[in-house]
């Protein structure tokens, strides 16, 4: 495959799996039996049909998929069977989950009733579908439960939009005096007294000025306001999060990144190809890159918690018009996914899942329903194969082969899901204008498997904000700008999401004109060079020349912490090694001066004792002063000194662990989760 491989049969899987995530899936039968016809007397066909022709041409593979004799029968008899497979509405379902939250609320198991509340809102069909239950309004119903129970859990954003939805939904409001008690005591959770006490009046108003009536509401208004504030502090810092601001300011040529990067190199080297350089000098700390997502899939096994536009944590989920297979976490979501790229995949993505295809597929075909046209797609396309490498010239023809495949069937379901519009024929083949749309689809598939980064929040597990905290994958986004930075073992930033932003800090100092590097995978601290380098040739194609494979750095525990020094002759550029005597004094080889490496080893001991400084603010969960702390050490360090040096490492460490601290975390309570 590669030429630079040393382990084809890795290489091989870990193509693979970029392709399929489920071996139980159907694609890897639907493959099987298709590449049955390339064997016996076609068994050169890949090579001398397929092969020939020119790798990058993906609108001619992929037409050989409905044209050739040899695989095309097997092809199209396949294609032409699929359908829609989703999870529909049910209003009796809903109706049951909606009593079982009454019954919890008033048992005072409000978590649990959340639940169920929810599973209520996922499930009801719209307004007017199946009169049978609820005369139709089954969803008008569900909110309406819901917004009880999230007023129960101090809630009042939440209610109050679940409040406004029922009213769309069509509950009757115009001479509901609870409806309005209700929104009294959102806007009182709120924080909104004008806004309540007008609530208030239309209360006792509509309910035929009862003076009881109101008394109640207004003690239990007091009720919810004490009870708000005493709510955990730790919340409310996770829920007020707000993406930093660039450094500098935005780049006019770099989208999403700050000022203070630049481009440099070209399309055309295959070695680096164009590449981010510091524009100036950088500190560890700063902002370099707050980039939105071109395009973000989540993984499936999330799809039942976290909103499929956003990537936030659901709390009171919102559902598809349609189907129950994904959720989102706002109306404003809902609608923009309804509208866009959803109603595309709606009935065809448990047929996907099905096909066992990886989310890397999903994330392909996510790119073109976003797109909203066939002609958008192919403008789309065309400016992704400029801005990503595919390296198609280097891949192995079954596995072009099997993603010429994998395309076909992700552009059949563009057909049946009229993403085209209404075809005047049922059969697979492809229009013109659909071939170019495949075409895309298959650039993709090979361009996303070196360019697209996994998408992670922070889990907390405890009360400490850093002692439990781990990082959990939950998608996959392609970032146009992020895709430009090169790899080094021992990166220069620090990557957290916000949602599905991605966010960069520096965490070392960069010099003017240098690589701005991140870490495409394995960390030197945790892997050695042997290993970094096998996956690195297997995954993403290439051998890594970074300074920590070339010295071979030792791992966290036989890490140094001891460094090397910086000659302190200013027009010298030697290190030396730290002095294993008691005398501070050597001779430089390079300049040939006598140094004295006191004023080193002093500054050295200052950014051990920052560091420990920081670890103490982390202790105590202070974040910015740890990060504060933090920066002032390592920008010491590198002034004196050069790495490998235990101390300056797990301090970047501790500073990534500070900055997903300010990205998505949710935390894990004995309750129930808290964002």
């Amino acid at each position: 495959m590669a030429t630079i491989d040393n382990d084809p049969l890795f290489t091989s899987l870990c193509s693979s799996k970029t392709l399929q995530s489920q071996q139980e899936g159907f694609f890897n039968a639907f493959y099987q039996t298709v590449a049955e016809n390339f064997t016996g007397k076609n068994e050169h066909w890949l090579r001398d049909v397929f092969g020939r022709v020119v790798a990058g041409d993906d609108c001619t593979k992929l037409q050989l998929m409905f044209e050739d004799p040899t695989v095309c029968f097997e092809v199209l008899g396949t294609l032409e069977h699929v359908k829609a497979v989703f999870r529909g509405k049910d209003a009796k379902f809903s109706w049951q989950r909606r009593e079982q939250a009454l019954k919890l609320l008033h048992g005072g198991k409000i978590q649990q009733a959340l639940l169920m509340a929810c599973q209520a809102v996922m499930k009801a069909p719209p307004q007017g579908i199946d009169q049978q239950i609820d005369q139709g309004m089954s969803l008008a119903c569900a909110l309406w439960t819901r917004s009880e129970v999230l007023i129960g859990t101090l809630d009042g954003r939440r209610a109050l939009v679940d409040l406004q939805m029922a009213a769309k939904a069509g509950f009757p409001v115009k001479a509901n005096a609870e409806y309005y008690g209700r929104m009294a005591k959102c806007y009182a959770l709120l924080d909104e007294p004008k806004r309540a006490e007008i609530s208030i009046k239309l209360f006792h108003q509509l309910s035929g000025f009862n003076d009881y009536a109101q008394g109640r509401l207004r003690e239990d208004i007091e009720t919810l306001k004490v009870l708000k504030s005493e709510e955990d502090p730790v919340k409310a810092h996770y829920e007020k999060r707000t993406l930093p601001q660039l450094s500098g300011g935005e780049s006019m040529e770099l989208s999403g990144a700050s000022v203070k990067l630049t481009l440099a190199g070209s399309r055309g080297d295959t070695s680096k190809g164009q590449y981010i350089v510091a524009a100036e000098d950088l500190k560890p700390g700063e902002t370099i890159l707050v980039e939105s997502a071109y395009g973000a899939c989540l993984y499936q096994k999330f799809f039942g918690t976290h909103c499929n536009q956003c990537f936030a944590r659901l709390v009171a989920p919102m559902a598809c018009p349609e189907c129950c297979g994904v959720a989102f976490c706002s109306p404003e979501c809902c609608d923009r996914a309804c509208s866009g790229y959803h109603r595309f995949e709606c009935h065809y993505l448990d047929l996907m899942i099905g096909s066992g295809m990886s989310i890397l597929c999903h994330l392909a075909l996510r790119l073109v329903t976003q797109a909203g046209t066939a002609a958008k797609a192919i403008e789309m396309g065309e400016e992704l194969r400029q801005a990503l490498c595919a390296h198609s010239a280097l891949r192995d023809q079954e596995d072009y082969f099997q993603r010429s495949l994998m395309a076909a069937f992700l552009l059949r379901c563009l057909q049946k899901a009229e993403f085209f519009g209404r075809r005047k024929t049922e059969a697979a083949e492809p229009t013109p204008e659909e071939a170019q749309v495949g075409g895309v689809l298959l650039s993709l598939l090979q361009s996303l498997q070196f360019n697209a980064h996994e998408v992670y929040e922070t889990k907390i597990s405890g009360d400490h904000r850093f002692d439990m905290a781990k990082v959990q994958y939950i998608g996959v986004g392609v970032y146009k700008t992020g895709a430009l930075l090169n790899h080094d073992c021992y990166p220069g930033v620090l990557r957290s999401f916000l949602g599905t932003t991605m966010v960069l800090h520096t965490s070392r100092p960069i010099a003017k004109g240098t690589n701005v590097p991140e870490n495409y995978g394995m960390h030197f601290l945790r892997h050695s060079a042997a290993l970094r380098q096998r996956n690195l040739r297997s995954r993403y194609w290439f051998k890594c020349d970074c300074k920590t494979c070339s010295e071979d750095w030792p791992l966290m525990d036989k890490l140094t912490d001891k460094p090397r020094f910086r000659c302190p002759q200013l027009e010298c550029d030697n290190v030396i090694n730290y002095p294993h005597k008691k005398a501070i004094t050597v001779k430089c080889w390079k300049c040939k001066k006598t140094v004295n490496l006191d004023a080193s080893i002093k500054i050295l001991n200052q950014c051990e004792e920052l560091y420990a400084n920081g670890a103490k603010m982390m202790e105590e969960q202070c974040t910015k002063e740890a990060i504060e702390l933090l920066c002032r050490g390592i920008t010491l360090f590198h002034q004196i000194a050069v790495p490998p040096h235990k101390p300056t490492h797990m301090a970047e460490e501790s500073l990534r662990v500070c900055f997903a601290d300010q990205a998505s975390v949710y935390r894990m309570e004995p309750n129930g989760m808290v964002q």
